[in-house]
């Protein structure tokens, strides 16, 4: 996998709706969603806490969702299209990858 997002949303309907809206109609195949420019596996978090996940640094873990995408081409780009998506439909998110540096220095130019 790419990488993975922790996702504060309890509605994957309303996550792939929101995905979507910019990246066309996902191809499904059980919790396996398939849009144009990557694919992403949702699944709820196990480890979701409601009274931890506003704790800092690490209460991302605790979000409901994970999504974990594979991401050809420009996964910069692709995977900061998905950040500021889910940022502006009001669904927290992080993401935790090998590029994390390169994707906050693209992010926040």
């Amino acid at each position: 996998m790419d990488c993975i997002f922790y996702i504060h949303c309890a509605d994957v309907s309303a996550l792939v709706s929101a995905l979507s809206s910019r990246f066309g109609k996902a191809k499904s195949n059980l919790s396996t969603y398939s849009f144009r420019q990557f694919e992403c596996t949702v699944r709820p978090n196990t480890e979701t806490n409601f009274n931890r996940l506003c704790t800092y640094p690490d209460g991302f873990l605790y979000y409901e969702l994970i999504a974990e995408t594979e991401i050809p081409g420009n996964h910069i780009a692709i995977t900061a299209d998905i950040l500021r998506l889910l940022w502006q439909n009001n669904m927290p998110a992080v993401v935790s990858c090998d590029y994390e540096q390169e994707l906050n220095a693209y992010l926040f130019r």
